[in-house]
């Protein structure tokens, strides 16, 4: 899936899932993080949230360097229409689990690239629908006390020990963890020869 590409790539992110994801498609980057608060103002729809926040994002670094593509990315857990975050605390990280235990959910993943200076941008959406298996309190106790809930939207880690909780998988695994690699790969082919 490599693409050449004839400048500085950066992405606007230090997720160490990001950062895993995107060295397999085989670039050369540079990580400089974003430093926007992310909120999840009410009269936004999934969609559109997920995106607004990755060109947020995108362009907080954009602002930052010269000559260069930047990539960056917001992944959020929509079940019903309610968009659920990363858990403010771990009494938060067990209501999330309690709400997703036993029923089906979708993972959504804004992804937002900006060439610097032409300032040509392309924004896509990932999309992966899961099934949870029942969760049991104790499982949910157990799981919280592991740490890892706590800076994953939804409460869980698809590639972590939260891959128990899950029955089914539908879309892309990569989206699911944070970045949908198939779109990505794509968008950058977009950006091939940009000098």
């Amino acid at each position: 899936m490599e693409t050449i590409l004839k400048k500085r790539l950066v992405l606007a992110s230090n997720s160490p899932r990001r950062i895993a994801l995107l060295k397999t498609l085989g670039h050369h980057f540079d990580v400089i993080p974003h430093n926007i608060e992310e909120c999840f103002p009410d009269n936004f729809l999934p969609v559109e949230l997920v995106q607004n926040l990755a060109f947020l994002k995108a362009y907080n670094v954009a602002r930052r360097v010269d000559n260069a593509i930047i990539i960056s990315a917001d992944t959020i857990v929509v079940q019903n229409k309610n968009i659920l975050g990363k858990p403010k605390d771990t009494q938060d990280a067990r209501r999330i689990l309690s709400l997703l235990s036993n029923s089906e959910h979708d993972i959504l993943s804004g992804v937002c690239i900006i060439d610097m200076p032409s300032e040509k941008k392309l924004l896509r959406i990932g999309q992966t629908h899961i099934k949870m298996k029942y969760i049991s309190e104790k499982e949910i106790e157990m799981y919280v006390r592991s740490g890892e809930p706590m800076d994953k939207a939804g409460a869980y880690a698809v590639q972590g020990e939260g891959k128990k909780f899950i029955e089914k998988i539908e879309g892309s695994y990569s989206n699911a963890i944070g970045l949908p690699l198939k779109i990505v790969h794509e968008m950058l082919n977009n950006f091939i020869g940009t000098k």
